[in-house]
């Protein structure tokens, strides 16, 4: 079989770049500190999707109290992905698990009298299991550990992974996307990152799981600065 060359070898040097860059997933385990209140909005979707004009599937928008949001952090990290997913938004301030712990930490209302637990345990005793949570009582024991969390990182300040966790979990930091205008968008960590904004933390480690492809074609960054 005759060698076809790279099909992007007559192209413009700067095209050719550009070109290869969209091909090329950006390294998706380089962590970063940010301003928590960099991150405004939540990237919300399930992982049912719609088929939109352009022919692409694209994630299905879900109301204010979903309890899921992002891309999967491993299988998607790194990615470049085109599509509306980061016009189907919901602001942080409104995303039932932070405005949850706010009425708990901030307001000192009981876990129990929270509308976010009473969401995750109507899950739960459903018959959906939530974070290894098969019962109201073992839920009420992982509100204790968001207690503890938040006790740390407001006595401590907030330390990334690599200082508390070994092998893999070392990676395991908030996760953000990048939309196609450059913002951050929220994927995962909430618990972490509603804390952290709770605390008036200066910044976070953050990785980058998918990053819009229009702002990947108009610029030369892998991450935008402030």
């Amino acid at each position: 079989m005759e060698w076809q060359g790279d099909p992007h070898s007559d192209l413009p040097f700067e095209e050719w770049k550009r070109t290869k860059r969209l091909q090329r997933p950006a390294e998706p385990f380089t962590v970063r500190r940010v301003d928590p209140d960099r991150i405004q909005h939540v990237t919300v979707y399930t992982d049912t999707v719609d088929k939109a004009q352009d022919g692409e599937r694209h994630p299905v928008f879900t109301p204010a109290d979903a309890r899921f949001a992002g891309f999967f952090r491993t299988a998607e990290a790194g990615a470049v992905r085109r599509g509306e997913w980061d016009r189907r938004l919901l602001p942080f301030d409104e995303y039932l698990p932070y405005v949850g712990l706010r009425r708990h930490f901030v307001d000192g209302v009981d876990w129990e009298d929270t509308r976010y637990y009473r969401n995750i345990v109507d899950c739960i005793t459903g018959g959906s299991p939530l974070w290894g949570c098969e019962t109201e009582a073992e839920f009420r024991d992982r509100c204790g550990d968001i207690d503890r969390l938040y006790d740390r990182i407001d006595r401590e300040g907030y330390r990334p992974a690599s200082e508390l966790r070994e092998g893999k979990l070392r990676y395991d930091e908030i996760a953000v996307n990048v939309g196609r205008d450059g913002h951050l968008l929220f994927n995962d960590g909430k618990h972490r990152l509603s804390v952290a904004k709770l605390c008036d933390v200066d910044d976070v480690p953050v990785r980058v799981i998918v990053r819009h492809q229009r702002w990947v074609a108009e610029s030369d960054r892998e991450f935008p600065s402030e």
